[in-house]
């Protein structure tokens, strides 16, 4: 059975970036024309292996009573494991180009960098991370990494400009990263800990941001100068801007609090349900460029990156790994990943250029 000559295929092979196919070549994926023609073929039934609610059986069954490719389940298989840094290529080379579009002059670019997890099957931990970063003037992701579990969160990791603004949650707040952003004129807006890292006023005295926030009353802004130390003779400055939050907002975040350390078989530290009241930004953004009113309503869109996980493990089913083996379950993760931003750039390009999707330029003729 072949697929029929109406099927929308080539259009999807039109969102790729540049030099896919032969990225599947040097890359390993795709050797030679056996059972699958092209690597155009191969990634169509990675894809979906990656949709498909069922394993290899399944897979294999479907696509071959659907024309997409006649292959054995042993022989998807192998094509797992082989084709893990082509798909990793895919999709940092999609992600890529949406970070590499050019902005207004002076522009600042707000990105919200953060990551979610997947485990296995019957997995007890942590196997794999996804590093995730979201533009919030498209709502696309701009960059994305997958590593095991032992790839911390860290913020240099993270591919960085001029005039980017990193939005990230208390673990990305180290002087590496705000260092490395710092290095190529990016700034930094980051949530803090009670127990952060060190932090100097401008008389060179240890700055606690608990304690400054603790004077506030709720509706009250504040903000105060400080810098943090990279080395013995090199600090970056910036400014903690802190709000107090009304009473039902912090006792649902003193209760979540709770719930986490019981959940870890601990007891909660006191300062944690007093940290649990307030708001408390470090951010590197100078006053002239935002307020600090502007600072937490900026970072109230951090949140658009948690929507963005809730979609895909819920609706692309990210977080039902089926595979145990390494290879494998990296290829299909990556396999959703590229899923994913082929639908962005579904939507997108359907947003912007109604009512079709894609260049017409880029079509071949119909014959006369």
């Amino acid at each position: 059975m072949k697929v029929g000559a109406d099927d929308e295929w080539k259009v999807i092979e039109r969102l790729l970036p540049l030099g896919w196919k032969e990225a599947a070549r040097e890359r390993g994926a795709f050797r030679r024309a056996r059972y699958t023609t092209d690597p155009g073929s191969l990634l169509r039934l990675l894809l979906f292996h990656a949709v498909n609610d069922g394993g290899l059986r399944e897979t294999v069954a479907q696509a071959q009573a659907s024309g997409i490719a006649a292959m054995s389940q042993v022989g998807l298989f192998k094509r797992l494991r082989t084709s893990g840094a082509w798909l990793a290529w895919l999709a940092s080379a999609m992600a890529r180009s949406l970070r590499e579009q050019p902005r207004l002059p002076q522009a600042l670019r707000p990105r919200v960098i953060d990551s979610t997890t997947v485990q296995g099957p019957a997995s007890k931990g942590i196997e794999w991370r996804v590093h995730y970063s979201l533009d919030l003037v498209d709502l696309n992701c701009d960059w994305i990494e997958l590593t095991d579990a032992r790839g911390a969160e860290l913020l240099e990791r993270t591919p960085m400009r001029r005039g980017d603004v990193l939005l990230g949650d208390r673990n990305y707040l180290r002087p590496a990263g705000v260092s490395a952003a710092a290095a190529v004129g990016a700034y930094v807006l980051m949530r803090l800990r009670w127990a952060h890292c060190p932090l100097v006023d401008r008389g060179q005295r240890r700055f606690n941001a608990l304690q400054h926030a603790a004077k506030l009353k709720v509706g009250q802004v504040g903000a105060w100068p400080v810098k943090l130390p990279i080395a013995a003779d090199k600090a970056v400055a910036g400014r903690v801007v802190a709000t107090r939050l009304p009473a039902p907002l912090a006792a649902k975040a003193q209760r979540r609090a709770t719930q986490r350390a019981s959940n870890k078989g601990k007891k909660v530290n006191p300062r944690t349900l007093q940290a649990a009241h307030f708001v408390m930004i470090f951010t590197t953004l100078p006053a002239a460029l935002l307020s600090a009113g502007g600072v937490l309503e900026l970072y109230r869109y951090r949140w658009q990156i948690e929507l963005v996980f809730k979609r895909l493990k819920q609706l692309l089913k990210l977080g039902r790994l089926p595979h145990q083996a390494p290879d494998t379950a990296r290829s299909w993760i990556l396999a959703k990943l590229v899923v994913a931003l082929l639908l962005e750039r579904l939507y997108r390009n359907a947003r912007v250029f109604s009512p079709w999707g894609y260049r017409l330029e880029a079509l071949s003729s119909p014959p006369s």
